[in-house]
Order: C-alpha cells, then structure tokens, then sequence
C-alpha cells in the first residue's frame, strides 16, 4: 500500500511539472494517476466540478465512458491530427529543513527535521493529439444522448447541480517506456512533553530516519496530460460543445501594487477568522500537523477532497474516524484534530459515544471551522511547490504573526514601507531573504532600496498573489495569539 501510495504521488509530480513546462499558461490538465490515463481516450466522457471560488482549481474525474456510449445511434467516429510536441527529460532536487514548537499548558509538541530528495523523468518524445472539433460539431448535429445510459441517470439525477460533462479533445502521451526515479534521505526528530504536575514534566521523544529509492516504469502510450470541451446536454437529449474562446494580444509587463488584491482578501478572510476562535490548545497541535501536510502535495490534495466531503456533500453530517491502517493516517490525525477541537465559546460538537473514533454529529460552529479549514487548503493547493516548501519553512507562531503583519502593510498601502517599520523579526536579514523567496514563488517581487521596501505584481490578473495572501492569513489565524 505504501510503495503504491509513493508511485502515485511521483506520477502526480511529474505530470504536474509536464504541465508547467511545456504550457504554463493554457488549458492543459495534468493525469493524477495512472488508473486515470487509461481512461483518457480520445472523447473520454470527464466529470468537472466547477470551482467554488475564483482562486480554487476546477476538479476533473475521468469516468471510463466516451461520448459515444452515450449516445443513441451510430457511433461517431472522430478526425484524429497527432503530431510531435517535445523530448522530455528533466530532475527536480529539493531540500528543506527546520524545527517548530507548539502547545499550551496541557501539552507541548516538537518536531524537527532535514533531508533531500531528487525526482527525475525521462518520458522520452511525447506527443499530441487533437480532435478535430469543427468537424465533431457537424458529426453531432440532430445527435441525441440516452438519458437511460447509467451515468447520465446518475450524474443529472444525483448530482445535476455539482457536476458539468466534458470530453477529451486534447491528449499528450508517451511514445515509448518511460522512467520516472526519486530518491529522499529524512532525518528527524520529534518530542512531546505532557505538562502532568505543575513545574513537573515528563519528555517523550524519538528519532526518525528514513531513506527511499524508487524506480516507476510507464508504458508507451501512458496519457500524460489532457484537455476537454464542454458539453451542454438539452432537455430533449440533444448535446452542444462548450469551446473556450482564446483573446490574443501582448502580455503586459507592467508591474502592479500588491496593494491591488485587498478589497477581494478583505471580503474573503472573512471565512477564515472562524479560526481564530479556536482555543489554543485546539490551533497549536492543527499548526503542527497542517505543516507537515504542506511539505506533501498529495496529502494536501486528499485533505482538501476530505474536507470538501464533510462540508458540501448532501450526505448527513456524521464523521467516523478512518482506520489506523489508512495510508494517510496523516489526514485521519488531523481530521481527529480539527473535528474534536475546542473553540473559546462553547463546546463545538457532541457525540453519540465516548469511545474514540466514533460517529460525531457536528455542531453548527465546527461546520463553520470545517469550512473555514476547507478555504485554506483548497488556496494552499493553489501554490507552487516551491511556494509550499517555503511557507511550511516560515510557520513558528512568531514568524507566521510577522508574516501576518507584512501581507496587511503591503495590501493596506501602495507606497515603499520604511524598513525600520517591519515587524521586528522582519529585520532580520535570514529571515527577510526567506520571505522574499516565498513572494517571489507567487509572481510577487519584494523591493528594498534606500531603506525601503514595496510589493509589485508581475502580471496584473495573476492568481498566486492573492492565494499567497489569504493562505498566510489564514495560518496565522491558527498560531499562537501574541500577547
């Protein structure tokens, strides 16, 4: 279960810098896993499920159907243009180190570590293949759906208002086998101290060594990204494309204050200060562990989909704790957390049982926190891996309060802030090179002259200013409150 988790997770990576690489800026759609991209046909049936909110990436879940079994009649058969796109072989390298401390009076927990990894892919020469959709437009006129096809019954019943239908008009795939290897060394080290007795401690701690290699062999004609057309199915059966429309023009290289983004963070934050609410013994341990969560993207992604279904899906609002087993005990931890934790006010749910892991029946005021939780992953999920590996590096209560302090100066003023009027810690040359490191990760380029300092955007419409905003906003609702 583990080496399957580790394979899917070194897929994931690659294909999400494939993406980045070779079309930074368009449509393309990077295949999660390799159970996915033998779905991914030329037509391939794809569920989308729209963002919620403008800064969220829209989630997409191949269905193993293609437009023609869904369709009454004949099948269609699409004009397939292939062509060469590029060779790619690339290897990553990435280190990260540091060391945090949280708890309260009851409890006190720290964690410390360093290492390495690389992760290498040679893909070999990849392709693209395109589907003629001029010519799918004509081949469907007067075509009909079947409402009685199993998918169509259950996604327009079940789900009609969650899910859109998409199909595949884009693939980019391997033309032979392809390697992908990752190695990592961790060194690290944790300890908790229960606070039993006043001014008596007892120290619980261990040492934790790990050393991984890792050889994944795909098969030729693996699909390794993918893009889709939308489809708008009537009420009598019959079906139109949905294409995206493409705006030429220059990209301006003029630079923007990131005092820009404050009015749509201001009206945003206002979902996150629920957290704030919790009590310390409740925001310390979820710190600690959303942390380690940020260093793995593949967890960051399971947390988000987990919180999305205990916050939105129609079913009754019941959480059961998953198994120790589970392969992202993790999640299961942190879940435990956030569900059990206390807020200043009242008790936040109430359970059926006293025995641990049984069914909590969540209070109004821990659906708030749950949602509140569900908006900061979902915009940490939004940030580049650099930008991840970098913030989890700034996330001591004191250094995340500065961070807190400087994103409302930048966003609150558009002129150059005199140095000497950051956050203490802020002056602090270490630190200050770290956090332009962050900014610049997001587009967000820190300028410091004649004792000075100002934000610029690098592009006007640029997403990760604001997602970088409303994350570090929303960490530092959850660290310790500064006297």
């Amino acid at each position: 279960m583990i080496r399957l988790t580790l394979w899917g997770e070194m897929f994931d990576k690659v294909t999400q810098r494939l993406v980045c690489q070779i079309d930074p800026d368009g449509d393309l759609i990077a295949v999660s896993s390799l159970i996915d991209s033998e779905k991914l046909q030329p037509l391939a049936v794809v569920m989308n499920r729209p963002s919620r909110w403008f800064w969220q990436t829209t989630k997409y879940r191949p269905t193993g159907f293609t437009l023609n079994q869904l369709l009454q009649g004949e099948y269609i058969q699409p004009e397939l243009d292939q062509k060469e796109l590029v060779m790619y072989q690339k290897t990553h390298q990435g280190s990260v180190s540091g060391s945090l401390e949280a708890g309260g009076s009851a409890l006190s927990v720290s964690v410390g570590g360093s290492g390495g990894s690389a992760l290498s892919s040679s893909l070999g020469t990849l392709h693209e293949e395109t589907v003629n959709v001029f010519k799918l437009i004509e081949d469907s006129k007067q075509r009909k759906v079947d409402f009685h096809h199993p998918l169509l019954k259950q996604m327009l019943d079940t789900f009609k208002q969650k899910w859109e239908f998409t199909v595949v008009t884009t693939r980019v795939f391997n033309t032979s086998e392809s390697k992908i290897k990752y190695s990592s060394i961790m060194e690290g080290s944790s300890g908790i101290t229960p606070q039993l007795v006043e001014n008596i401690k007892t120290k619980v701690s261990g040492n934790v060594h790990s050393d991984t290699n890792c050889v994944m062999k795909i098969p030729a004609n693996t699909v390794m990204a993918y893009n889709v057309s939308g489809l708008d199915i009537k009420s009598d059966g019959q079906y139109e494309f949905i294409l995206r429309g493409f705006i030429c023009g220059k990209q301006s290289h003029q630079a923007y204050p990131l005092s820009g983004v404050k009015t749509e963070l201001e009206e945003v934050k206002s979902l996150l200060c629920v957290l704030d609410g919790l009590s310390h013994q409740s925001r310390s341990p979820l710190l600690l562990q959303l942390r380690q969560i940020l260093l793995d993207r593949e967890h960051l992604s399971v947390l988000e989909d987990r919180l999305e279904e205990l916050v939105y899906d129609d079913a009754p609002s019941l959480y059961h704790s998953s198994c120790s087993h589970s392969p992202h005990q993790i999640i299961d931890t942190f879940l435990d957390l956030l569900i059990q934790s206390d807020t200043t006010s009242e008790t936040s749910l109430s359970t059926e049982s006293t025995n641990p892991g049984a069914s909590m029946r969540l209070s109004k005021q821990n659906q708030s926190v749950l949602v509140a939780m569900y908006n900061l992953v979902s915009a940490a999920m939004g940030l580049t891996d650099d930008g991840l590996l970098l913030l989890a590096d700034i996330c001591s209560s004191q250094e995340l309060k500065s961070l807190n302090d400087l994103v409302t100066l930048l966003t609150h003023h558009s002129q150059p802030l005199l140095l000497t009027h950051l956050p203490a810690p802020l002056q602090s040359e270490d630190l200050l090179r770290r956090v332009e490191q962050l900014f610049s990760s997001s587009n967000v380029v820190l300028k410091t002259e004649d004792g000075k300092l100002w934000a610029v955007i690098r592009r006007k419409f640029e997403r990760l200013p604001f997602i970088l905003c409303l994350v570090i906003h929303g960490l530092a609702y959850l660290s310790e409150k500064q006297q």
